[in-house]
Formats: structure tokens, sequence, C-alpha cells
């Protein structure tokens, strides 16, 4: 090291001079340390970084496990991502379906209406009581029955005539 050039590798307080290491003027900037403060503090530093540098590195099970779950992370966002767009095109189906379906309904209605005007009331009633023979039913003939929850009705025997 030269007279009072610093190396990077040493760091001092004191300049080396010819005959006396000199105290470096620092002014009112710096107060004096006492030493051993000094190296109560510096041993800190060091267990500090000590710590530190113990708490950053990364041994094989902990990498191991990092990738295990990054590689779960992503599987569950793909996943995500599919069913996301099998319920977009579930919803797009159940669309189109919804248009077919009122698309028959109102061709279906068309043609009901359509058969509908071809039938005569008149004509069938004639038919009816011309032609098979039937007759009109008289209120005495109705007889009026109690409905089942279930849609149909069983008849286990002949209806009576009165």
């Amino acid at each position: 090291m030269m007279n009072g050039v610093r190396s990077s590798y040493y760091r001092s307080e004191y300049v080396n001079g010819s005959a006396v290491r000199k105290e470096r003027e620092l002014g009112n900037l710096q107060p004096k340390r006492d030493p051993r403060v000094n190296n109560e503090q510096r041993r800190r530093q060091l267990e500090e970084e000590h710590r530190r540098a113990k708490g950053l590195t990364m041994n094989a099970p902990h990498v191991a496990f990092l990738a295990l779950v990054s590689v779960v992370c992503l599987v569950v966002c793909f996943s995500y991502l599919f069913v996301q767009s099998n319920i977009t095109a579930t919803r797009s189906s159940i669309s189109q379906l919804k248009n077919d379906i009122s698309t028959v309904q109102s061709q279906n209605n068309a043609l009901n209406y359509s058969i509908n005007s071809y039938v005569n009331v008149d004509h069938v009633y004639s038919v009816a009581t011309k032609k098979l023979g039937m007759k009109q039913a008289t209120d005495k003939q109705i007889f009026n029955y109690k409905a089942s929850d279930r849609g149909y009705t069983l008849q286990y025997g002949e209806i009576p005539d009165k």
C-alpha cells in the first residue's frame, strides 16, 4: 500500500505516513469510536450476514418442493382453463339448441293452425250423427269424477247406464 492511498482490500481510519500513523481528520462528521465497540458491532454484523446467507441458500429438497408446487399450480391453471372452455362451449351449444327448439315450435304451431283450419266442425257433427248413428249426450248422461294426481284413470268395470 502506498503512503496516503487507500487499497480496496484494506480499510482503516488511519493514514500511513513516513514516520507515525496519524488518525484521519474527519472533522465533526463522525465521533471517535471505541475499538471494543467496533469489534462487537463487527461481530454482530458478521453473524447477521451469516444468518442472511444461510437463509437465502436453497438446498435440493427445497428446490424440488418449489418445482413440484409450480407444476401443480400450472396443472390447476390449465385444468381451470379447460373446464372454462368446456363451459363456454356447452353454453353455446345450449343457446343453439334453444334456437332450434324455438324454430321447431313455431313450425309446429303453424302446421297445427293449418290442420285446424281444414277441419270443419259441422262436417264432423253430421258424419257422427248421420253415418255413425251417434247422438248428442244429455245432461243426465254426463258423470263428473274427481281426477287423480297421477294424470290417468283406471277403469275396473263398465260404465253404468242410467
